[in-house]
């Protein structure tokens, strides 16, 4: 039942980036976090990082804790026991699994399998190859019982003998990639994913990497401008916050202007206080001032109730404070007849942070 509820609701499907081998080093676990969905939607669960022993203990208590999820894998490398159980564990919860602008090779991408549904973005790659060992002088050699229980894992997923073969036979130096088209060959169902999912995908891991336990400010700015550059009007209005604050990026106005511009224009109420914020600071010009107090009036009408309505009344009385009436009515006028280029579905709430 929970594989066909995800399935029938793909726009719940957002996600990914996977990267990771089975080669084992002496390395940190990795980082198993979730990002919970608001009441009724779905939920994120984030895997950064190595995977090593006991990992999979972890991702089974942050699991079954959900009742619906999208994993969301950024892993290096790690053990092909661990990724199996992380894959049992998908399988059981029907949860999604997907890879975003990333590749994704070895003890991930098995884990990668067991999601429902599966998702590729057009850019994307699965990598595969035979399980081995590694003896003492670093010679690879290939692991019958390891392959053995990918083999019998692969079978418990219901994979057919084609998919089977395809994932065990690349030798331990080597990678066979599977792409949608090598998937559609082979009977693996794969979903594409479009634009907006990406995006979304990549605004979210931004938001793991600004607000989330180890943050980083220049990983969350890189991820933006990929959401950004693909449209998602959240990302661009908190790109143009990291370029106002300097926040992982050098402090740019004219750039953090430009994207709460883009942001407004798809009809995001949190990039109508950006602008009222910013546009008045240091300027005397009436032009610019009816502008920000347009956008504040807009702000004030689309926004919920909180605190970024408090900012943006107190915006607004200030601008308006520093205009003839005329001006003010102008600016009054043009709130009226705003009318943006494209309303974006997926709005920001009161606060950008998860």
């Amino acid at each position: 039942m929970k594989s066909n509820s995800l399935k029938c609701k793909i726009w719940w499907a957002t996600f990914f980036a996977i990267l990771a081998t089975q080669n084992i080093t002496a390395a940190t676990a990795a980082d198993i976090s979730k990002l919970p969905g608001k009441p009724g939607d779905i939920d994120f669960i984030l895997i950064k990082g190595e995977i090593l022993k006991e990992d999979d203990k972890v991702f089974r208590n942050i699991a079954f804790a959900s009742d619906r999820a999208i994993v969301i894998l950024d892993s290096p490398g790690g053990l092909l026991a661990p990724a199996i159980e992380i894959g049992k564990a998908i399988r059981l919860k029907g949860f999604a699994t997907a890879i975003s602008n990333a590749e994704c090779a070895s003890a991930c991408a098995i884990a990668w399998l067991a999601g429902e549904p599966r998702f590729l973005s057009k850019n994307a790659g699965v990598g595969f190859h035979a399980a081995y060992v590694e003896t003492d002088d670093g010679e690879k050699i290939p692991a019958s019982v390891g392959n053995a229980l990918v083999g019998s894992y692969l079978n418990s997923l219901g994979l057919n003998e084609k998919i089977v073969t395809f994932v065990t036979t690349a030798g331990p130096d080597s990678i066979r990639w599977l792409n949608k088209a090598t998937a559609d060959q082979l009977g693996l169902t794969v979903s594409v994913l479009d634009n907006q999912r990406q995006a979304r995908a990549n605004y979210q891991l931004a938001l793991k990497n600004r607000w989330g336990p180890k943050p980083s400010h220049e990983e969350a700015a890189r991820l933006y401008r990929i959401a950004a550059d693909e449209g998602f009007a959240g990302a661009q209005n908190n790109l143009g916050d990291m370029y106002e604050t300097g926040e992982g990026v050098t402090t740019n106005e004219k750039f953090a202007v430009y994207w709460y511009a883009r942001a407004a224009e798809r009809g995001e109420p949190t990039a109508y206080l950006s602008l009222s914020s910013i546009l008045p600071v240091g300027t005397t010009d009436e032009n610019v001032l009816v502008e920000a107090l347009k956008f504040g009036l807009l702000a004030i009408e689309k926004l919920p109730e909180g605190n970024n309505m408090l900012v943006a009344k107190k915006n607004v009385r200030t601008i308006a404070s520093r205009l003839s009436k005329s001006a003010m009515n102008r600016a009054v006028e043009l709130a009226k007849a705003w009318d943006p280029l494209y309303q974006e579905k997926y709005l920001l709430g009161d606060s950008p942070r998860p």
